[in-house]
């Protein structure tokens, strides 16, 4: 069986772009997204980055337990997303996700973007990860716990103040 775990990551400078603290996927010890290729990934980052929204986080999480997303076809998940916006538009990299019994399998990994009226665009190697379901959630559970003890309110400056009452960031 798979192993998924999560861990801290940095993107780098990009342009006039600051970095950017995210947590990302790691399957079996390997980052997935070195896995699949930066040339690919380069300017995306999971939705569990520092300053964004905690509780889209939160529903990200619950989307990779469920399969579901309420954006995209019944099964298929967001994995990376634009780092600037994690906007559909922009495109991401998602994932099918299946439960069956004790297992959870991600299969058919593809490019989604809103704008296309194919489903998904599957990247050129296949890739498929069969995880134990107990501590598949497990893992799940632990990283919304931790989002949750380090949540923050963001700080009244800069441009992204423009946040509804209540907005809690990701504080990595």
């Amino acid at each position: 069986m798979d192993h998924l775990n999560f861990v801290e990551s940095t993107l780098p400078l990009d342009g006039n772009r600051p970095r950017s603290q995210y947590l990302d996927l790691v399957v079996n010890g390997s980052s997935l997204r070195a896995s699949i290729g930066e040339d690919l990934l380069g300017w995306t980052s999971t939705p569990l980055r520092s300053g964004w929204d905690l509780e889209a986080g939160i529903g990200w999480i619950a989307s990779l337990s469920l399969g579901l997303q309420d954006s995209l076809p019944g099964g298929r998940v967001e994995l990376y997303v634009c780092r600037e916006c994690g906007d559909l538009g922009c495109g991401a990299l998602t994932v099918n996700i299946e439960r069956s019994g004790s297992v959870v399998r991600w299969s058919e990994f593809g490019w989604d973007d809103s704008l296309s009226d194919e489903p998904y665009d599957a990247i050129g190697d296949p890739l498929e990860f069969t995880f134990q379901a107990a501590s598949y959630d497990e893992t799940l559970r632990a990283v919304g716990e931790r989002l949750l003890a380090r949540q923050r309110p963001p700080a009244p400056t800069g441009p992204q103040w423009r946040r509804d009452p209540g907005f809690v960031a990701i504080d990595l």
